[in-house]
């Protein structure tokens, strides 16, 4: 496709017409890129997938709408009584993108940040591959190969994963080039990072830039560019790492840690390594029915990253440019590797990753690093000296794999036939879906090894000596942009029509009401609802679960979680023995829980059978009855119990809830309980905000309790004086009040993080003005000695040497 005439490419600063091809390729990108990104930055569309909704989405939703009322709170009052939020990596609290939701409608801001960090990861590792020595074929390949691949396809389920992705090329760049730029470079890249990022996709991070940085400036010099640029990029992001240090002892993740079955979880199945040459071996994680996973041996479930895939182009070039490259080559292997390996030992895993490290796939951002810029020099060395044997292995390649589609071809039928023979006496549905299910992944394998066959006999081909080497990068480009073409079902995205206004059964509750739906339960109280989905995109499901007060949009329309899983470990440490009760008790029990903590309304696909909980409503959804539930008498914001009993431990607290017919009237305490408790005592709710409550108390002394989780980060005063805090029934905010009456204000101090944001800010500003300074420098220097040669020009010639030159 030609993009630019002759003339008009000449005309271009820097643009030959020999680049025209390579442009055409790159403009291929972005439009692919547009037609996905496009309307999800017009807020007609939205990204959905796994974390997109059940995580990102909800904290996003109440970070914006405190963000305009001029707030960053501590603490998410919408998320299991108040999850942590700005010290929660997953929140991105500090990052300078959210600014984007105070000029934007939510849904646009929302998907800007997939869209615009898909596009920095293209355009960070072709600068990178620049500065490794790459020509512009070589880099444009190589942030293809990277933007377009299976992992960073499947990062945009994740809106932290994608901010490291998205800014590490040039935290790599920066300790590259060294020097005050260099380091100034690289340290706001992964201050950014850090800022918007996922910290432990971060620290592995560290491995290709500690070695970048020592193989372009030796070990010493190396090492202390790399420390260089990791400590300036903790200072611009030293708002974050404060606020998470704060929060993370009183966390699950912090003060538990995981355990080892929960650290290998995610491990990568050996099988799954086919996938470097076919994108979807075991059929499409993200879709439903005959389209979706069909090998459950192999995946059981949905993958950490979807696919390995990173174009069949890019896997050839890599490989032939392996040898001379020793060290990336290495680098991509390892990933794999230990993604394999880690697996194997849980406890060690949980010992080197001090119980924050879990899910070994994340082993494989060093294969989704290395292998693009491998396959740039891969296309380098094809340009300079061609590829000799890796051509004629491309060859054989090509053809291997058009007759394996020939094979698929013949021999699909066949296996239908004896499939559809062997389920003879099954019921039709059956016999009909797995023959579907069969057809599909067939059809499937056989796309697959056609295209790889094709796009490597296209290589051979486009490779020959009589091939212009532009026209051999252009084409090799172009198609490792046409097999990435593959991945389109990682793309997916779901109109924002259905989730813009409140769902039925939430405009008749209205905002501010605590709920639940079922499927929020982690661990789940019982097996997955047996809707009858259609064969297709995952959207069906997400549309179900906003119509039965999902999170996405829940929160967005004004509803709250109290009960809310703990997915990332950020719940507070008496809320997890909570949750994890809930899945081993009746219905009786799990009742005085949710009135506990003030849940309101539920959703269940049973009939519990009980007078705690009244019917409202059911609705048939693909052939599954949903039934939406009221608790009777939930906790309200804030009340004075009428009796308090001393609980020795926590443990002994959660048990006297459950077998409490009234847990609202009567509570368990643990901590420095008084001695007396006026039954009679009042509290009144003056003002609630996230980080600041106020209260009025009036009576003989006792314990006022606030519907939130117990956090040591909240204080209590009245008249100058701090009051004690303890957990009460578990896990809620309880306050100590003496006799009398009394204004309680309790709130969570940010004094902390805002220091921390003036460090950073000031560190910034003295990176802006040494480079400013620099350049100014530079820019005289210039000057002064083009004037020097201007008059050493001017000047006569010296005596004795007629027309000699200056």
């Amino acid at each position: 496709m030609e993009v630019l005439s002759s003339t008009a490419a000449d005309r271009l600063p820097g643009v030959k017409a020999t680049d025209r091809p390579l442009l055409a390729v790159l403009a291929a990108a972005l439009v692919v890129w547009a037609w996905i990104c496009v309307p999800t930055a017009l807020g007609r569309r939205t990204f959905y997938l796994r974390d997109v909704f059940l995580t990102h989405l909800p904290l996003k939703a109440f970070g914006a709408a405190e963000l305009q009322a001029g707030r960053i709170p501590a603490f998410n009052p919408t998320w299991g009584l108040g999850q942590p939020f700005r010290g929660n990596p997953n929140a991105l609290a500090f990052y300078p993108d959210n600014l984007l939701y105070l000029a934007l409608p939510f849904w646009s801001a929302f998907n800007l940040h997939y869209a615009l960090h898909w596009l920095l990861a293209l355009f960070s590792m072709a600068a990178l591959a620049r500065g490794l020595g790459q020509g512009r074929a070589a880099a444009l390949l190589a942030g293809i190969a990277y933007a377009g691949s299976g992992w960073m396809l499947s990062a945009l389920t994740f809106y932290n994963t994608l901010t490291v992705a998205a800014w590490w090329p040039f935290v790599v760049l920066g300790a590259m080039r060294g020097g005050r730029r260099g380091i100034a470079l690289g340290g706001v890249a992964c201050g950014f990072a850090l800022l918007g990022g996922e910290p432990v996709t971060a620290a592995l991070g560290l491995v290709p830039l500690l070695f970048a940085a020592v193989s372009r400036h030796g070990w010493r010099r190396g090492a202390v560019t790399a420390g260089a640029v990791g400590a300036l990029g903790l200072v611009v992001a030293l708002p974050q790492v404060v606020a998470t240090l704060r929060v993370l002892p009183f966390t699950v993740r912090g003060g538990l840690g995981v355990s080892a079955d929960q650290a290998v979880h995610y491990t990568l199945h050996p099988l799954r390594l086919l996938e470097l040459v076919l994108p979807f071996p075991f059929g499409w994680p993200a879709y439903l029915g005959r389209y979706g996973i069909w090998n459950v041996s192999v995946l059981p479930e949905v993958p950490l990253f979807f696919s390995l895939y990173a174009g069949i182009i890019a896997l050839w070039l890599a490989a032939a440019a392996a040898r001379r490259r020793p060290g990336w080559a290495l680098l991509a292997a390892t990933g794999p590797l230990l993604a394999l390996a880690a697996g194997a030992r849980g406890d060690l895993l949980v010992a080197a990753g001090f119980g924050l490290f879990r899910f070994p796939e994340k082993f494989l951002f060093w294969l989704a690093f290395a292998l693009p810029l491998l396959a740039g020099w891969g296309l380098e060395r094809a340009l300079t000296e061609g590829l000799g044997s890796w051509r004629r292995g491309a060859a054989i390649a090509g053809s291997l794999f058009a007759a394996l589609a020939v094979a698929v071809a013949v021999a699909g039928p066949l296996l239908l036939a004896g499939v559809e023979q062997g389920l003879a006496t099954a019921p039709p549905d059956r016999r009909a879906a797995a023959l579907a299910l069969l057809g599909t992944q067939t059809a499937s394998w056989r796309l697959a090894f056609v295209i790889a066959g094709a796009a490597l006999l296209l290589a051979w081909l486009a490779t020959r000596d009589r091939v212009p080497r532009h026209r051999q990068a252009a084409l090799l480009a172009g198609l490792e942009l046409a097999t990435l073409l593959q991945l389109h079902p990682l793309a997916t995205t779901d109109a924002t029509a259905p989730y813009r206004r409140p769902a039925l059964w939430a405009r008749r509750l209205g905002a501010g009401t605590a709920v639940l739906d079922e499927t929020l339960a982690v661990p789940p109280w019982g097996p997955d609802p047996p809707y009858r989905l259609p064969d297709g995109p995952r959207t069906v499901l997400e549309r179900l679960k906003a119509e039965d007060l999902g999170a996405a949009p829940g929160v967005l329309h004004g509803l709250t979680y109290p009960l809310a899983p703990d997915l990332e470990g950020m719940h507070t440490l008496l809320f997890k023995p909570m949750l994890d009760g809930l899945a081993a008790l009746g219905w009786e029990g799990r009742t005085r829980w949710f009135r506990s903590v003030g849940l309101r309304d539920v959703v269940l696909f049973e009939e519990p059978g009980i007078s705690g909980l009244r019917l409202l409503d059911t609705a048939e959804r693909y052939g599954v009855t949903t039934r939406l539930y009221e608790v009777a008498d939930p906790a309200p914001p804030v009340w004075w119990p009428r009796r308090l009993i001393r609980a020795a431990s926590p443990l002994e607290a959660a048990r006297i809830v459950t077998a409490n017919p009234d847990p609202v009237a009567t509570v368990a305490a643990v901590g420095p309980v008084p001695s007396l408790h006026d039954p009679a005592g009042k509290v009144r709710l003056l003002a609630a905000a996230p980080d600041r409550i106020e209260i009025d108390v009036e009576g003989q002394g006792g314990v006022a309790v606030v519907r939130r989780a117990w956090q040591p980060l909240f204080t209590a005063r009245t008249e100058g004086r701090r009051l004690a805090t303890l957990p009460v029934n578990l896990n809620l905010l309880g306050v100590a009040v003496p006799e009398g009456r009394h204004r309680v204000v309790l709130e969570v101090t940010a004094w902390p993080e805002i220091l921390a944001g003036c460090i950073a800010l000031l560190a910034l500003a003295v990176m802006g003005m040494a480079r400013a300074a620099k350049s100014s420098q530079a820019s005289g220097g210039r000057i002064l000695l083009n004037r020097t040669r201007t008059e050493e020009a001017a000047a006569p010639a010296p005596p004795g040497r007629p027309g000699s030159r200056p």
